[in-house]
């Protein structure tokens, strides 16, 4: 009997989820500025504050070792404008080539934890347009050794903007729907020993350009798109890193990662190529792969309470 109900509790679940991701959309949570919604994005971080619980996986091949990244995020608005978060990242590193041949065994664990204070200071509806100041502090020490925990605290102020273009003149419809969001800001390492990795500062960048066939079809022109194609995002995001200390001063790395995202009313999933854009990048592309909750949409009198404001309720884009 047990069995039984262990296994209707599972058919439950997914029946659940399956439903949840299926229902079409009245509204948008997350990212709205005047007309236009921004989803969360893969690999580079967008300007809005939000209560929403977030996975990305990163899979990719290198010379020594095959890597997966499991990174997981929550974060959770106090007002309107400002935002806290929490994050955390399991690696498991398999050795293939040399490294399996001589008997290594595959290494998993957590890297450095991460905390977020994010204030978005910009909501411009007239022109689309949004950005967030943010600091994040990685405390040093925490983790596991094998899989890259680095031993100093590194903070990381940045910067993100975020803009569409449904301002445009009319003869330019068609380039409506086209968004950019772009976030610049530095890691700033404190060193503890002598590991190259912990002394080393970066200046860390990223670009998106997307394309909202939810825009296109409600503010621009119905092309009759059926669900679930008509809540599409093409996109390409762009995203380094440039070191400007330590040893190897000047070297940058760069990818570029096209893919698709896809937005319902509870959650968003996303897929893309992850493509190294130069030797210190590496020469095998990988994969990364979202799945997205609005905590905001799924539960807005828990998910969105404060305690200074009350219950901020979803974010809703007008019809």
């Amino acid at each position: 009997m047990r069995h039984v109900t262990g296994w209707s509790r599972i058919c439950s679940l997914v029946v659940g989820i399956a439903v949840m991701i299926a229902w079409p959309a009245d509204g948008w949570a997350h990212g709205v500025v005047g007309k236009r919604w921004f989803p969360s994005m893969l690999a580079v971080e967008d300007p809005f504050v939000s209560d929403e619980l977030s996975t990305v996986v990163e899979h990719i091949r290198g010379p020594e070792e095959l890597e997966t990244e499991i990174e997981m995020e929550l974060t959770k608005r106090l007002t309107p404008n400002l935002a806290i978060g929490v994050g955390g990242t399991r690696v498991i590193s398999r050795p293939r080539g040399e490294e399996e041949e001589e008997g290594h065994e595959t290494a998993h664990g957590w890297t450095n934890p991460e905390f977020m204070l994010r204030y978005q200071f910009i909501r411009d509806s007239m022109h689309e347009l949004a950005a967030t100041a943010a600091i994040n502090v990685s405390p040093g020490g925490v983790g596991d050794r094998r899989v890259g925990r680095l031993s100093g605290t590194t903070v990381s102020p940045a910067l993100q903007i975020g803009k569409g273009f449904g301002d445009l003149p009319d003869w330019a419809d068609w380039l409506k729907p086209v968004a950019v969001t772009t976030s610049v800001g530095f890691d700033l390492r404190t060193n503890r020993n002598d590991r190259e990795e912990d002394a080393q500062h970066a200046f860390a960048w990223g670009v998106t350009v997307m394309y909202s066939v939810p825009y296109l079809q409600s503010f621009v022109k119905d092309v009759g798109l059926p669900w679930p194609f008509n809540r599409l995002f093409p996109i390409v995001e762009f995203n380094g890193e440039t070191l400007i200390s330590g040893p190897e001063k000047g070297s940058h790395t760069a990818f570029a990662n096209p893919g698709l995202i896809w937005a319902g009313k509870y959650m968003q999933l996303g897929v893309e190529a992850k493509i190294p854009l130069n030797n210190t990048s590496g020469s095998s592309v990988g994969i990364l792969g979202m799945v997205h909750f609005f905590l905001d949409d799924i539960a807005p009198d828990i998910f969105t309470w404060t305690p200074f404001h009350g219950v901020l309720g979803p974010q809703i884009l007008p019809r």
